[in-house]
C-alpha cells in the first residue's frame, strides 16, 4: 500500500486565494492522502470557504483556532496533527502541479537516504510570464549542499515546501522558537540530515503577495532600526545549534558561509544608510539655501 502522505495548509484570512490552494491539493494524483487546515481566527470569508471543501470531500480535516495563536504556532499544529509517512506544508496563497505528491514520493521511496523532495518553484508572476522556475540542486555531498544553498538562499522558499520525512520534522530541535529566517533555519536542518532531491515535472506555484515577498516582513520580526544591521544573526546561531549532523569539513563550511552572508548583510546596510543620511543632508542644504 502507498504510504500515507499529509498536505498541511495553515491559512489566516485568504479568502482570495484558499479555494485554489485546496483544489490543487485534492486534485493529487495519489490515492493515499490526508489534508489539514488550520484555520487561525479568519475574520474574512475563509472559513467558510474551508467547510465547504471539507463537506464535499472526507480526506480534508479542518480545524479552526479559538485565539490566534501564530503563523509559526499555526504551521506546527498541521504538522502535529498529522499521520502521515511523508509532510508537507502548503501555503493558503500557493498551488502544487497535480503530479507533485506522487512523483516525489517516487523519488523519496526509491532514496531512503534523501530528507526530502521539492519542486521546480515559480512566484505567481513569474510562471505567468513563463520564466523558468528556481531550483536547488542539493542531492550531492553535505560541502556541496551547503555551497548551492548559499549561492541563492534568498529563492529557498520551494525547500521549505518539499514532502518531507514526517518522522526527520518532529526531530526538529527548535520547532517553537520564532525568529526571521526560521524557514531557512529548518532547511539546514533538513541538509544536515540527508540531500534533498527535486521531482522534475513537477511544480510548485508561491503567491507573491504574503508578509516574506515585502518590506513587512522586517517590521513582523520588530527589525527596524539599528535591529536591521545583523536581522540574520538568530538564524546564524540557532542554524549551528540544530545542525548537529555536520560533518566537521562541512561545518567549518558553514561557519564561513554564515559569517560572510551576515558580513555581506551589514555592509548592504550601511550603505542604505549612508544612502539615507546622504538624502537628508541634500534637503537639508535645499531647505536652508531657499530660506
Amino acid at each position: 500500500m502507498l504510504p500515507l502522505v499529509s498536505i498541511g495548509i495553515p491559512v489566516y484570512n485568504a479568502e482570495s486565494t484558499i479555494a485554489s490552494c485546496i483544489e490543487s491539493a485534492l486534485a493529487q494524483n495519489y490515492a493515499n492522502l490526508e489534508i489539514l487546515i488550520s484555520d487561525n481566527t479568519s475574520t474574512d470569508a475563509t472559513s467558510q470557504i474551508c467547510k465547504e471543501y471539507q463537506g464535499s470531500d472526507n480526506r480534508i480535516r479542518y480545524f479552526k483556532q479559538d485565539k490566534n495563536i501564530g503563523a509559526l504556532n499555526n504551521f506546527n499544529f498541521v504538522l502535529e496533527a498529522s499521520k502521515g509517512v511523508y509532510f508537507r506544508w502548503l501555503g493558503s496563497d500557493d498551488v502544487i502541479s497535480s503530479n507533485s505528491v506522487s512523483e516525489s514520493v517516487k523519488v523519496l521511496e526509491r532514496n531512503t537516504n534523501f530528507a526530502a523532495c521539492a519542486s521546480p518553484t515559480f512566484f505567481d508572476y513569474e510562471y505567468t510570464n513563463g520564466q523558468n522556475p528556481i531550483e536547488f540542486m542539493l542531492e550531492g555531498s553535505q560541502y556541496s549542499r551547503i555551497q548551492n544553498f548559499f549561492r541563492q538562499p534568498g529563492r529557498s522558499h520551494g525547500l521549505f515546501y518539499s514532502l518531507i520525512k514526517r518522522d526527520l520534522l518532529l526531530r526538529y530541535p527548535i520547532t517553537g522558537k520564532d525568529f526571521f529566517g526560521w524557514d531557512w533555519c529548518l532547511v539546514m536542518f533538513l541538509l544536515s540530515n540527508g540531500p534533498i532531491a527535486f521531482a522534475q515535472s513537477t511544480s510548485l506555484i508561491l503567491g507573491s503577495n504574503g508578509a516574506s515577498s515585502t518590506n513587512a516582513i522586517y517590521r513582523q520580526y520588530n527589525l527596524i532600526g539599528l535591529r536591521r544591521i545583523l536581522p540574520f544573526w538568530r538564524f546564524t546561531v540557532l542554524t549551528i545549534q540544530s545542525g548537529k549532523e555536520w560533518a566537521a569539513g562541512a561545518r567549518f563550511l558553514l561557519y564561513f558561509k554564515l559569517v560572510t552572508f551576515n558580513l555581506i548583510n551589514l555592509l548592504k546596510e550601511f550603505r542604505t544608510i549612508r544612502q539615507k543620511i546622504g538624502k537628508i543632508k541634500c534637503l537639508a542644504i535645499n531647505f536652508l539655501a531657499k530660506h
